[in-house]
């Protein structure tokens, strides 16, 4: 083989003047004359390029023949003969294709013309083949057509196509549209290398790099990739000055080790002097990458706007996008829905489905959903748009986003996304036709379009499917079937089926499954999901699952919050209101957290928010007032429970925002909630008409544990309906469940149902308390008090009384008042009680916890009602909760030092110094009484101003 360096050097040299002049060798280079770069210089020294890239190549540069514009095909049904001949339907069918072509493109109607042409006799045809595998593969969902696009490469090689074998032997070596296979992707490269393509060559070269076991030499892999870069020296030295992108795209080819970032800008910037719209890109886009430099974005601007000047369309898109996220008014817009216009008078759907993402408020100014529809709609008439514009314009004829729900239309759209491919689309019409009331019919089973999705690896699909063979809803129950969707739901980075799989793991209490756990949970985090990543941060906070680790922890705490406050503060939140260790429970920190969350309007924070101001916690300070008004709100975004909650409230129109408790009981219906239809049956006075509503709830598909409790427990006392109550609890107890709500009211069944199994009850009756089921630890302590089941054993009587009661539990706590009192040997003598029970109080002491403050307080207050003997243990732990920042503990220290009871001293100063504490830690109910004890000078100097100012802030909280 001729040295391709000296060729080239004898065409141009006398214009270029003296240079370097070397052999091919077994190993490459690219520098400049005197000039190598280091990680060059490091693999090879032998070859060189002899030109710097800054040489003037205009000079021996041969401008291609003008590429004519394509003509119109797009009433070209794509089967009729046409008038054109097949050659140049083919050169307007690679046009149209062309990824840098300077003209409109159409990669759907080269799809067409291809497939066509392919199919017609002349000596294009396996050319055509070639194109339109190329097509093919270059969609998204390639990988769903493998198939064909093999058949149709092969096909082409057989009429003469060397390209096709090359292109094959990519796809083998890449493995992401075809399956991986080394051996073949080498013989595909080899015989198209020996047929003389060059570009096979290359490919070696990057086949042998990355696999060098298939290399018969070491130096294989350079062997090839000189023989390419001597062609290609070829070619420059006829003038085609094309390959000076090749030579910058070889240089930091990943595939080939070549890692000179440098020199390859250099020889781009070069290509862009001569006007090579390709390099242009690829420079702005190397650009745009280094987001630390501030001129570089200034380049890369630069560049677009000469590729779009040019008529680019793909950089016109960039440059729109680049001015929109950094400028969504002023000038910036104005340029980007220029280039936007220009597009879409091309016809490019790309244009329109920018647009759409703007009123969509991608780019952060505001939405205008009327405005999105019309240019979704404009896009998914044109022949490319893409699947993803036809899955949310059928979305949103679903949703009614942009007015009435249009089903019809969703439907129609949907369909045919579906049948192109979309796994979405075919997801969303089984949600659509599913269910108690499908709004759309379809000619074939949901089902199918539900296995469809899954099939193509949908992973909410998969999730979905993994339920209904759990339940056995519309398919044959089978956990196994369950369990493998689950697992490939989880693989394919479906979020809800990863935190399940975390759970369980957690659920070991193992290392390694702690270990597993974190793995599921960074996964789903990775996916975007706001639960995993608090869970990750705090699982790098604790070292629970991972070694400690400070800065990821803050790193994915703060990933959280930026993606959504709401949902991080809510895992946060709940965290620490249900602890894995209880005395971690931090009520205080919670509800302030959801406080300052509650202006996103996340209607579960508001929910949960709302529970903390009413249920019963020994370290809160109730507020039923607040609670209602975020009921209400939280009701009014589409929260069932908040609404049920009212219900139970029995609120008023005036406090339910202006609906009363039966409005949002049928409100609540209309949703088809399941806990909605059990509360309109508790609440019915007819008899007939109650059996008629369970009849309803019995008729539902009943797949989850929690399900069919709720539905036995609501039939439990009606003798019509009693089968059914046990059949339901039979079915329950059937799967095994770690579900501590479940366990709790599986125990209480059998020991009010079926006394004979009272031993398999209490077994499950602990594990519900081991899981953090208040009731369970309540009902447990008991058992260990009275030996009703349990060995009698005081100190774990205590143990799980205090646990429950700091959670809240009042029952828990007048146990504990009881057991106290019956350990007493004297009412007179608060110290002569049981020795375990000392202990244990001693041992609650010394954590100085103000939860256990604050329920000791509780606790002692109650005992000192019945014997002044515990007057002095009240005073002393209702002080310490106030001194640990209980507010109502607060409160109750100035009570009593007003009243001077409960062995306080009267003292006016010290009540208001108290109520002042209690006013300046934000507790509530003292605002209005330290405004009165100001304005009236009780226990302080009088301060009319002052006064009015915490009464407004308490009237403004009333409001």
């Amino acid at each position: 083989m001729a040295n391709g360096n000296e060729i080239w050097s004898a065409a141009v040299g006398r214009r270029l003047g003296s240079f370097r002049k070397t052999a091919l060798a077994a190993t490459l280079a690219f520098c400049a004359p005197g000039l190598a770069t280091n990680t060059l210089a490091a693999t090879a020294t032998e070859t060189l390029i002899p030109l710097s890239p800054d040489f003037d190549y205009s000079q021996i540069c041969v401008a291609p023949p003008a590429v004519p514009a394509p003509r119109n095909w797009s009433r070209w049904d794509g089967k009729s003969q046409s008038t054109i001949s097949p050659d140049d339907m083919l050169r307007d069918a690679q046009t149209l294709f062309n990824p840098y072509s300077r003209y409109q493109t159409s990669p759907a109607t080269a799809e067409r013309m291809a497939l066509y042409l392919s199919q017609v006799p002349f000596a294009g045809a396996g050319r055509a083949l070639h194109l339109y595998g190329r097509i093919l593969a270059d969609d998204d969902d390639a990988s769903l057509r493998a198939d064909e696009i093999v058949r149709a490469e092969a096909a082409a090689i057989k009429r003469g196509t060397i390209e096709a074998g090359t292109f094959l032997g990519r796809l083998y070596r890449e493995g992401e549209v075809v399956p991986a296979d080394l051996k073949t992707s080498q013989a595909y490269l080899t015989a198209a290398a020996n047929a003389g393509d060059p570009n096979a060559e290359l490919e070696l070269a990057r086949l042998y790099y990355r696999n060098p076991q298939l290399a018969e030499t070491a130096d294989t892999s350079r062997v090839y990739l000189n023989r390419a870069i001597s062609k290609m020296s070829e070619r420059l030295g006829t003038g085609d000055c094309s390959v000076l992108t090749g030579f910058a795209d070889i240089l930091v080819d990943p595939d080939l080790g070549l890692d000179d970032k440098q020199t390859s800008a250099e020889w781009l910037q070069a290509a862009v002097k001569l006007g090579d719209v390709r390099a242009m890109s690829t420079l702005a886009r190397r650009y745009l990458q280094d987001n630390g430099v501030a001129a570089n974005h200034e380049r890369a601007i630069g560049l677009l706007r000469q590729a779009s000047a040019l008529g680019h369309a793909a950089s016109r898109l960039t440059l729109a996008d680049l001015l929109l996220s950094t400028s969504q008014q002023g000038s910036g817009k104005d340029e980007a829905f220029k280039l936007l216009a220009q597009e879409a008078e091309r016809n490019n759907p790309r244009a329109y489905e920018m647009k759409a993402a703007y009123y969509r408020g991608a780019y952060g100014a505001g939405t205008d959903p009327g405005l999105e529809l019309q240019s979704l709609q404009k896009a998914a008439v044109l022949p490319d748009a893409s699947l993803r514009t036809l899955e949310q314009l059928g979305i949103i004829y679903a949703r009614g986003s942009a007015g009435a729900p249009n089903f019809e239309l969703a439907k129609q759209t949907l369909t045919k996304a579906a049948d192109l491919g979309s796994s979405r689309s075919a997801f969303e019409l089984y949600n659509l036709a599913s269910g108690e009331k499908p709004s759309i019919r379809l000619d074939k089973d949901p089902l199918d379009y539900l296995k469809a999705a899954a099939d193509h690896g949908l992973g909410v699909a998969m999730s979905e499917l993994s339920s209904l063979y759990s339940c056995g809803t519309g398919v044959e129950k089978d956990r196994a079937k369950a369990r493998v969707w689950l697992e490939k739901a989880a693989a394919a980075g479906n979020a809800a089926s990863l935190l399940t799989l975390a759970d369980e793991a957690f659920a070991k209490r193992t290392p390694d499954g702690d270990a597993a756990a974190v793995d599921y949970l960074v996964q789903a985090a990775k996916q975007g999901d706001v639960e995993a990543m608090m869970r990750v941060s705090r699982s790098y906070r604790d070292g629970r699952g991972t070694p400690k680790d400070a800065a990821a922890a803050k790193t994915w705490h703060q990933r959280a919050m930026t993606a959504d406050p709401g949902v991080a503060t809510l895992t946060e939140a709940r965290a620490l209101l249900w602890p894995d260790a209880l005395e971690e429970r931090d009520a205080i920190t919670a509800r302030a957290m959801l406080e300052a969350s509650a202006p996103t309007g996340n209607p579960d924070v508001l929910f949960e928010l709302a529970r903390l101001y009413i249920d019963p916690d020994p370290t809160l300070e109730p507020d039923p007032k607040r609670a209602t008004s975020l009921f209400v709100e939280a009701a009014s975004r589409g929260s069932i429970a908040a609404m049920l909650r009212l219900v139970d409230m029995k609120v008023a129109a005036a406090d339910g925002g202006g609906a009363d408790w039966q409005r949002w009981l049928a409100r609540a219906n209309a949703s088809g909630d399941l806990r909605a239809l059990l509360k309109r049956a508790e609440l019915e006075g007819d008899t007939e008409r109650q059996a008629t509503v369970l009849k309803t709830a019995l008729s539902r598909p009943l797949c989850l544990e929690k399900e069919k409790i709720q539905v036995a427990l609501a039939m439990r006392t009606m003798p019509q309906f009693r089968q059914d109550y046990l059949g339901l609890f039979d079915q329950v107890m059937a799967e095994p469940t770690k579900d501590p709500s479940t366990q709790y009211q599986v125990a209480r069944f059998l020991l009010n149902e079926r006394p004979a199994e009272k031993a398999r009850a209490i077994e499950l009756m602990k594990d519900a308390a081991e899981g953090g089921k208040r009731e369970a630890m309540r009902e447990i302590g008991r058992m260990y008090g009275t030996g009703e089941g349990l060995p009698v054993d005081d100190k774990n009587s205590y143990m799980w009384l205090l646990k429950s009661a700091r959670l809240g539990d009042e029952g828990a706590l007048e146990s504990l008042v009881t057991e106290i009192l019956s350990q007493q040997t004297t009412l007179a003598d608060p110290t002569s009680g049981d020795e375990k029970v000392e202990a244990l109080l001693r041992d609650l002491a010394a954590q100085n916890s103000p939860q256990v403050a604050t329920l000791l307080s509780k606790l002692y207050l109650r005992l000192s009602e019945g014997s002044p003997a515990f007057t002095q243990a009240a005073k002393t732990w209702t002080l310490k909760a106030a001194t640990l920042g209980n507010g109502a503990a607060m409160l109750n220290v100035s009570d009593f030092y007003a009243a001077g009871t409960h062995g306080f001293e009267h003292s006016d100063a010290k009540s208001t110094e108290w109520l002042s504490k209690a006013a300046h830690a934000g507790y509530r109910g003292a605002f209005e009484k330290y405004a009165i004890a100001l304005q009236i000078g009780f226990g302080t100097k009088a301060d009319t101003e002052e006064a009015q100012r915490w009464l407004s802030k308490s009237v403004d909280l009333a409001n």
